[in-house]
């Protein structure tokens, strides 16, 4: 699902695209209208591998397990967020996303974020919004306490070591974000449009 904030272009990637990563090369995305030249998920760390073997597995899952912000001004991409997997059966679905550093700290994470959330809150079977992030991320967690997200535990990530389980319902998310300053008007936000 391809949708939009004040700033951004999300733009999910199709199983061609993972099967073109997979082959070591990346997507066209001139093609598209759009650029990649700081070589996001191309260099450094990249959610890809996880994602490619899972979206192999379950092909639906591919629309929102990785999605590219677009800068709408540069037409160049500055980060990216996806779902670690379908909702679980209590409804539980986790987010993950990445800012190029040299985008960081002008509102474009709490952007993407927002966005995000509220498209997959379309989906009635999402319920439990989770957040994950190591305690020495100070943008994260910054981000995740301005929104309210609960503190429910820990865990050990064998790739990135421990980290903080935050997570909010659909109700509360609802009430705490989508009616806050955050959302409404604020940080250069508006409410995403959707286009399929």
């Amino acid at each position: 699902m391809h949708f939009e904030t004040k700033r951004l272009v999300l733009e999910p990637l199709s199983m061609q695209d993972y099967l073109v990563f997979e082959s070591g090369d990346q997507p066209n995305w001139q093609a598209r209208g759009f650029t990649n030249p700081h070589r996001h998920l191309i260099e450094g760390p990249s959610p890809l591998k996880n994602r490619i073997r899972r979206v192999k597995l379950l092909p639906q899952y591919s629309e929102i397990a990785l999605l590219l912000a677009v800068e709408k001004s540069s037409r160049e991409i500055i980060g990216s967020a996806g779902f670690h997997d379908l909702p679980d059966e209590k409804g539980m679905i986790e987010i993950g996303f990445s800012i190029l550093p040299e985008k960081q700290n002008r509102g474009f994470g709490t952007e993407l974020l927002l966005g995000m959330w509220r498209m997959i809150l379309e989906r009635v079977e999402v319920k439990i919004l989770r957040y994950t992030v190591a305690p020495e991320n100070e943008p994260s967690m910054h981000i995740i306490k301005k929104f309210g997200f609960n503190l429910v535990g820990e865990q050990i990530d064998p790739e990135d070591g421990l980290e903080l389980i935050f997570e909010l319902g659909r109700k509360e998310f609802s009430e705490r974000v989508l009616t806050s300053n955050y959302y409404v008007g604020g940080e250069g936000f508006e409410p995403p449009t959707s286009s399929v």
